[in-house]
């Protein structure tokens, strides 16, 4: 059990943004979670921290050993595959399964998300978030291993496929994530992947590229993002991000 000495680990600025709308699809405490490539755990912290047993599926070793450091103290467990022993929640206690920026490093997203659908009980929720406006797909996506981007009815049809009900989704980042998506495909322009290193070995390295240091108090990028957190919430129909979510029906 945490207590109120126990830090919650920092946000990029992009996580920053996201987290802001996530955190208003959440109730106040949860039952079990299990969040698919919870990278280095900071949203892991926080679903940890609100909830009575969380679980982050985490393949990439070196991501799961930060992220197993920060949501232990706030009784969460890391495991590398849902099957592993070490896992301490069954199907029937997951009250939320959530993938955020996931589903675009899989190559059949359709397939994997039914995979991780199939075994949950019925009410359970589904939360993920994915890089959006697939015209917008350029040299950072390359760079970290993205498959594609998805417009929000492309989401939404693809958490239906998955057999989930009352599926909708909204974007995040408006205008914020514009002027650091340039950024990010300028830098990735002048520094290419080489085409020999495959989609694999470039998801892993995403989830530990450009993560800030550990905090002590407030966290800097959240009361940095403050201004530009309320002017996405004011234009939830625009932004490079987007968040889908639905429920396994019945």
């Amino acid at each position: 059990m945490t207590t109120r000495s126990t830090p919650l680990p920092p946000l990029t600025f992009w996580g920053a943004m996201r987290w802001d709308l996530v955190r208003t699809l959440l109730p106040s405490r949860l039952g079990g979670v299990v969040e698919y490539g919870c990278g280095q755990g900071s949203f892991g912290a926080r679903l940890a921290a609100r909830s009575a047993a969380y679980v982050g599926i985490e393949p990439a070793a070196a991501s799961a050993d930060v992220a197993r450091s920060r949501v232990t103290p706030f009784g969460g467990t890391v495991v590398p595959r849902w099957e592993d022993p070490a896992n301490p929640v069954t199907p029937a206690d997951v009250e939320l399964l959530c993938a955020f920026e996931v589903l675009e490093h899989i190559e059949d997203d359709e397939r994997a998300l039914q995979g991780w659908v199939a075994p949950l009980a019925p009410g359970t929720r589904v939360i993920v978030s994915v890089p959006a406006e697939p015209e917008r797909f350029g040299p950072w996506d390359e760079n970290v291993g993205h498959f594609r981007r998805y417009s929000s009815d492309g989401l939404t049809d693809l958490l239906a496929s998955a057999g989930l009900v009352g599926a909708r989704a909204a974007h995040y980042g408006y205008p914020f994530g514009y002027a650091l998506e340039g950024a990010r495909n300028a830098i990735a322009r002048r520094r290419p992947v080489d085409d020999g290193v495959d989609m694999s070995s470039r998801t892993e390295g995403s989830g530990a590229l450009r993560q800030p240091r550990a905090t002590f108090g407030v966290d800097p990028r959240w009361c940095a993002t403050a201004p530009f957190r309320a002017w996405q919430r004011a234009v939830p129909g625009r932004g490079p991000g987007l968040v889908g979510w639905a429920r396994v029906p019945g």
